[in-house]
């Protein structure tokens, strides 16, 4: 029961969403083709129409047509769903003469509802019927051909004009043309516009070739990019050519014909690159006269200026924003001269941009803030802004005006050592006075103008003690590095000490009540302090090698039997029960006193 209800649920609700959506009847044809071509026309409706009613046609001969075709989707993303139906309607067409024809709207009839298609325009051409796919044709010998011929496969770098004035804008267009089958572009060397500043127009990707009548002759053309290029200097300019290299999907041809061959032909795949011819811009430098407030505006700009306050406080800062928009090089305009009052303090405006590049140049505006602190209270005016730009349309110089400004200063009120807003934000702070240095009256203590440490007693005197404390410094470093690299010697100087680190931890061992660690420890502490001192491997070392070789060191034999008598001790105590703490005191502090003997007698 429940399966059938979300069932029902879910049919009302696609069936709601597909009445509730607009209808929508779209034609599509391609705009140019040959005498004699077959090309399709479709027309697609978003819904189930009741009727049908076909354009005029009667410029065309119909080849087939109309069928029909159906094709849904539906999607569900974040618990929301839709479903999209399309009813294609597609009639195969050929031109049958040159001129350019109309192909008026398709009706549909939805719910008693009559819906319109957009209307297409076609041009026919007399050129030659492209071949079936567009693939380059194999040479008669049945090899694939060559290289694609220039009037088959080229680049053009094409722009709107080729003399403009300096500063004016140039809109260049890199653009392919081929009349054969193209299955990729690889390694693109796009021009550099050396002598041009550059500003790249939003191109989208080249995925297809669309038709375009070139010279009477239907040609596959793709825009690759679109830049706008302002000319920084006067003369001729040339534009760099464009490399591409093309790949060329080209059908190989058999020796041996059959019928099957038309089924299954092979094609390969050639490279090819092509080279667009440079272009050469004149650029015409601007005419002579201009006025002083020319800053190298170029285009149809305007202007506006604002100020946030006409009344302050004396120390209180007041914004001047002027404004600069319309069509033009706007990035490279400089900040106008302003005429500020002397009591004024000014900084460097904070300039703005908001711009965007089209096929009609540079829009959209550029902002300078201006903000100044009037230090002293009083009336003060600020002259209108004058701005003269160059516009090419008129061939001449326009000059703008904005409104002049007067502004009341106020007493502030406080005294001239108070903080006061500055910098380029209002929320810098600094103080006023705070650079002026005042007269100093107590003693200043003075040194003979003639009078230095160079060349005195002092001066020598520290190169030869700091010359002695470097060569000290190079005997000790070479004494420590000769004594560490001879290991043996390093091990036999350490003994002592890292046989009393080991005694610690066995002192330590015994106050925990650990006697199993505080025997271990103390025969490491002794065997590792005689390895150390002999110079004999832990590993070697035995009672026997021991005794043999502290015989050679003349080490008295009391101290040896003492040795000998502390180890067995150890020995017997690990394996035996647990001493008493007297007896383990009194063994620690043998194995003491026989370390402190041998390194009297072992240096």
């Amino acid at each position: 029961m429940n399966n059938k209800l979300r069932l029902s649920l879910l049919l009302i609700a696609l069936s709601t969403q597909l009445f509730a959506q607009d209808v929508e009847v779209t034609a599509s044809a391609p705009d140019v083709v040959s005498i004699g071509e077959q090309f399709r026309l479709t027309i697609s409706v978003n819904t189930k129409v009741s009727s049908f009613n076909p354009p005029d046609l009667s410029n065309f001969y119909i080849l087939m047509g109309p069928s029909t075709s159906f094709n849904q989707s539906t999607q569900i993303i974040n618990n929301k769903m839709t479903r999209s139906v399309s009813y294609t309607y597609t009639y195969v067409l050929q031109a049958t003469r040159e001129g350019e024809f109309e192909i008026g709207p398709a009706q549909v009839t939805v719910k008693n509802n009559t819906y319109k298609s957009n209307s297409l325009k076609i041009e026919v051409v007399k050129g030659d019927i492209p071949a079936a796919g567009g693939e380059q044709p194999a040479d008669q010998s049945g090899q694939p051909g060559a290289q694609a011929g220039e009037e088959d496969l080229y680049l053009r770098v094409l722009v709107d004009r080729n003399t403009v004035y300096q500063g004016e804008h140039i809109v260049a267009t890199v653009k392919i043309y081929s009349r054969i089958n193209l299955s990729g572009l690889d390694n693109a060397k796009f021009p550099s516009f050396n002598g041009f500043l550059r500003e790249d127009i939003e191109t989208p990707p080249l995925r297809s070739l669309e038709r375009e009548n070139v010279n009477g002759v239907i040609y596959g053309t793709g825009v690759l990019q679109r830049v706008v290029l302002y000319p920084q200097k006067t003369g001729e300019l040339e534009i760099d050519p464009m490399e591409l290299e093309c790949l060329i999907q080209q059908r190989v041809q058999r020796d041996t014909r059959s019928f099957f061959d038309d089924f299954f032909d092979s094609f390969q795949t050639l490279k090819q690159t092509i080279k667009s011819p440079p272009v050469t811009i004149t650029v015409k430098p601007l005419p002579p006269g201009s006025p002083d407030s020319f800053n190298g505006g170029v285009g149809q700009l305007k202007m506006n200026a604002t100020i946030d306050k006409t009344e302050v406080k004396e120390n209180d800062a007041v914004t001047l924003k002027i404004i600069f928009s319309g069509n033009g090089n706007l990035k490279l305009l400089e900040s106008p001269g302003i005429d500020f009052p002397p009591d004024f303090e000014t900084y460097d405006p904070k300039i703005t941009t908001n711009l965007s590049h089209a096929v009609s140049g540079t829009s959209g505006n550029k902002t300078f803030e201006y903000l100044v602190v009037p230090r002293h209270a009083g009336n003060f005016r600020i002259p209108p802004v004058e701005f003269t730009y160059f516009d090419p349309r008129q061939n001449d110089y326009l000059t703008l005006n904005s409104n002049e400004f007067n502004i009341t200063v106020v007493p502030s009120g406080e005294s001239e050592g108070i903080t006061v807003i500055s910098g380029l934000s209002k929320e810098d702070i600094r103080y006023i006075g705070s650079d002026i240095r005042f007269i100093k009256n107590e003693k200043i203590k003075l040194h003979p103008l003639d009078k230095t440490i160079f060349g005195s007693a002092f001066f020598y005197l520290s190169y030869i003690v700091s010359l002695g404390l470097f060569s000290i410094l190079i005997i000790w470093r070479r004494n420590h590095i000769r004594r560490n690299a001879d290991r043996a010697l390093v091990r036999n100087r350490k003994a002592k000490k890292i046989a009393r680190r080991r005694l610690k931890v066995a002192s330590a061992a015994l106050k925990l009540g650990n006697s199993s660690l505080f025997y271990e420890e103390l025969l490491k502490a002794l065997w590792g302090y005689l390895s150390d001192k002999l110079g004999i491997p832990l590993s070697e070392l035995s009672q026997e090698k021991s005794l043999e070789t502290l015989g050679k060191y003349s080490v008295p034999h009391e101290i040896i039997e003492d040795f000998i008598a502390v180890i067995d001790s150890c020995e017997f105590a690990r394996f035996a029960p647990a001493d008493s703490t007297a007896e383990t005191e009194s063994i620690y502090k043998k194995a003491s006193n026989v370390i402190s003997r041998f390194e009297q007698k072992l240096k």
